[in-house]
């Protein structure tokens, strides 16, 4: 089974030769993980020198992994791009056997470790205009699939982001999942 990619420009137009580089290189991801299904790209010029390039590969069940590169030209950074979501993607394939093959959750070792609960304000990343206020410059939507924390992990590890909501399959709660900067993980848990 191929992997479908969508390749897209925002602000520019995509040629012929960098969509066909771009499907080509991401077939390729196929052979380290088949449960890939379909891929959206998005090429962008945000500079004199700065192309950039965003991959979300979407899998079974849910499984989302994203990346973003950034260069002096746009085959680089796809270049770039498929190397770090290759080294995800082989990542989520060792995380998902150890763990089928050694059941140590992540849960139980939160019970016993008081510090990965939440502890600070999460860092944001803004660009503050001291004449306006700050605004919603954007908006993204969570499809909210009932998952365990393991798995909230594992979706947060696949992509650049630095925290991860879900919906908590034994509390039906909305839960957030962060990175710490110690290299462990939080849990942001809502007390009603």
């Amino acid at each position: 089974m191929s992997i479908s990619v969508r390749v897209k420009g925002k602000h520019l137009q995509v040629t012929d030769g960098l969509r066909e580089y771009a499907e080509q290189h991401l077939q390729g991801l196929e052979k380290y993980f088949g449960h890939i299904h379909h891929a959206t790209v998005v090429e962008s010029i945000e500079g004199p020198n700065e192309h950039r390039v965003e991959v979300t590969l979407e899998g079974d069940d849910g499984l989302i992994i994203r990346g973003e590169e950034r260069s002096e030209n746009m085959y680089k950074s796809v270049d770039r791009v498929v190397d770090k979501l290759v080294h995800r993607v082989k990542k989520h394939k060792e995380k998902s056997t150890h763990l089928r093959n050694h059941q140590q959750s992540l849960r139980t070792q939160a019970e016993h470790n008081d510090s990965a609960l939440f502890d600070g304000v999460l860092p944001a990343d803004t660009h503050l205009d001291p004449d306006l206020r700050p605004r919603i410059m954007r908006t993204k939507e969570v499809t909210m699939k009932p998952m365990s924390i393991d798995d909230a992990v594992r979706m947060l590890e696949l992509t650049d982001h630095e925290w991860f909501v879900y919906l908590d399959s034994d509390t039906s709660m909305t839960n957030v999942v962060y990175r710490r900067r110690d290299g462990n993980y939080g849990l942001v848990v809502p007390k009603i």
